[in-house]
């Protein structure tokens, strides 16, 4: 841009119209100031975010509506480069000498030229002086040689993408395979901590369920221990009153049989088998 605006804005000066020129500069410092800000030492720096805003806002008023393109137009890049000969000369310098001095007039003058400066000794012809004429040979010989210019160019082309795979592309391709291979595996080591919470979710369920597990163990155990208790204690009341029980039975027989007089005994024994007999005949009857 600094360039184009060098080009454009100072063009004036050929035809002496430095007031325009001047107010120009003005107004394109002044409004690149206003969004330039150099940093002092220790400052940090602009981020690209404000650079590119900067710069948008240089090329609005460059390119703005307030720009007088009559004046000071807008240079473009020419779609094609001129026409040359011998790959340096323009070839309207060749044209413009044709009508005065025929085909070979340039190349007699180019020549004589040449001729001039070695004689005044301004082109000294020394041990590194061949390599100029080699190199317009060479040149010469790779764009204009109908057999051995396409051969050679296929051949520096070749070698040239060969070199360039094997000094720029294989090494980028290795060096982007390894950053693939990196990023996967952080990525993947990404994905595993982000598994690690519902890892720990899980652990944490899990040892709520060994704490339950050995609460309600704990509770279990307590409640056989109880029981073992109580049914101990049960067990004892049952015996004892059993004890007691057979005791006072045992007790009240002996005192009755101890009671009971031989003669007692006898009637007794002659009033139960007369009640048999009763009973006997009364089933007979039925």
């Amino acid at each position: 841009m600094l360039s184009a605006f060098k080009a454009v804005a100072f063009r004036p000066v050929i035809h002496g119209n430095n007031k325009v020129v001047s107010a120009v500069a003005m107004r394109m410092m002044a409004s690149t100031a206003a969004v330039t800000k150099v940093p002092f030492v220790g400052e940090k720096p602009p981020t690209r975010e404000e650079r590119i805003e900067q710069w948008d806002y240089v090329n609005s008023i460059f390119y703005g509506p307030e720009r007088d393109t009559k004046n000071f137009p807008i240079l473009k890049q020419p779609d094609r480069a001129e026409s040359v000969r011998l790959g340096v000369f323009p070839a309207r310098w060749f044209d413009l000498l044709y009508p005065k001095t025929g085909v070979s007039g340039p190349y007699v003058f180019l020549g004589g030229f040449a001729l001039w400066m070695m004689s005044k000794e301004i082109m000294v012809i020394d041990h590194y002086f061949w390599e100029f004429p080699s190199f317009w040979i060479m040149i010469y010989i790779l764009c204009k040689h109908p057999k051995i210019g396409p051969q050679a160019r296929k051949y520096l082309e070749d070698k040239m993408k060969f070199e360039e795979f094997k000094y720029f592309t294989r090494p980028i391709n290795r060096w982007k395979d390894a950053a693939n291979a990196e990023i996967a595996k952080n990525e993947r080591l990404i994905e595993e901590t982000e598994t690690s919470k519902h890892m720990y979710l899980a652990k944490k369920e899990g040892i709520q369920l060994q704490l339950e597990a050995a609460y309600r163990q704990r509770l279990q155990n307590a409640f056989q221990e109880v029981k073992k208790r109580l049914d101990f204690e049960v067990e004892k009341v049952s015996l004892k009153r059993k004890y007691e029980q057979e005791h006072m039975v045992n007790w009240i027989v002996s005192s009755v049989t101890k009671s009971i007089t031989p003669q007692q005994e006898k009637e007794s024994i002659k009033s139960c088998i007369d009640s048999l007999k009763r009973l006997s005949a009364k089933a007979a009857a039925v």
